[in-house]
C-alpha cells in the first residue's frame, strides 16, 4: 500500500484542532481536492456507517446496534476511547475506498480525526506527506464551549453524555500525540496562541516538497 496514494496529503489529529480550516485554506490556495473525514463518518448514505457489513466491519456492526444512551451515557470516557480505536481501522478502510475513487489529479488534501498515525504511516512515501494537529486540553475545552458542541438532547442524561464525549476526545488526543511522536511523525500542538495563518504556514512548510512539486 506504500505507493497507492502518493497524491494524498494527510492532516490528522484531534477534534477541535483546526484541521478542516487548514485543509480548506490549502486547497483553495493550491487548487487541491479536499476530503473531509467527518462528512463520511455518519449513518446517512454515502456515509461509512451506511456501507458496513458484519463480515468486513464486525466492530462497526456491533457499535451500530447500540442505542444513543449505550454510546454516550452508560459508559465511561475510557470505554468510549477503546471502542473508537477498535472501529477506526475498519472506518479507515472505507476512507481508502473513498480516496481511491477520486481522480489522482490534482492532489488531495485529506483531513480527519480518524487518521491514526499507525494507519497512515504505511501509506507514506515520505513523512513530509502527513502531519497531525493536536489541541491542548485547555484549548480543546474552550473550543468545545465556543462551538456549542455536545448537546446530546436525545439522551437520558445530556450532561453526562457531554462529559463522556469531551473526556473521550481528550484521551484520544493524548493517544494520537504519543503515537505520532513515537513513530517520528510531525505533530503541531494547537494551544490558541497561533493564528490560523500561522498554523497554515507551518503545515504548508511541512508539505513543501509536494507544494513545490505542483
Amino acid at each position: 500500500m506504500r505507493t497507492t496514494l502518493p497524491h494524498v496529503l494527510w492532516i490528522g489529529g484531534s477534534t477541535d484542532a483546526g484541521k478542516t480550516s487548514v485543509a480548506q485554506f490549502l486547497a483553495a490556495k493550491h487548487g487541491w481536492q479536499e476530503y473531509h473525514y467527518d462528512r463520511y463518518d455518519r449513518f446517512e448514505p454515502p456515509g461509512h456507517w451506511a456501507r458496513i457489513d458484519s463480515v468486513h466491519h464486525p466492530n462497526m456492526h456491533t457499535e451500530r446496534s447500540r442505542s444513543r444512551d449505550d454510546w454516550w451515557v452508560k459508559t465511561t470516557p475510557e470505554e468510549m476511547a477503546a471502542g473508537w480505536l477498535r472501529t477506526t481501522p475498519e472506518r479507515f478502510q472505507l476512507t481508502l475506498e473513498d480516496l481511491q475513487a477520486l481522480p489522482s489529479t490534482p492532489p488531495i488534501v485529506a483531513e480527519g480525526y480518524g487518521f491514526l498515525p499507525d494507519l497512515v504511516l504505511p501509506l507514506l512515501a515520505s513523512k513530509r506527506q502527513a502531519v497531525w494537529l493536536v489541541s491542548t486540553e485547555e484549548f480543546k475545552r474552550a473550543s468545545y464551549e465556543r462551538r456549542g458542541k455536545g448537546g446530546f438532547t436525545d439522551t437520558s442524561d445530556p450532561e453526562r453524555a457531554r462529559r463522556n464525549h469531551i473526556g473521550r476526545d481528550l484521551l484520544l488526543a493524548a493517544y494520537v500525540q504519543e503515537r505520532a511522536r513515537e513513530l517520528d511523525l510531525t505533530v503541531v500542538e494547537i494551544d490558541g496562541t497561533q493564528s490560523l495563518e500561522e498554523i497554515v504556514r507551518q503545515v504548508e512548510e511541512h508539505f513543501a516538497p509536494y507544494v513545490l512539486g505542483n
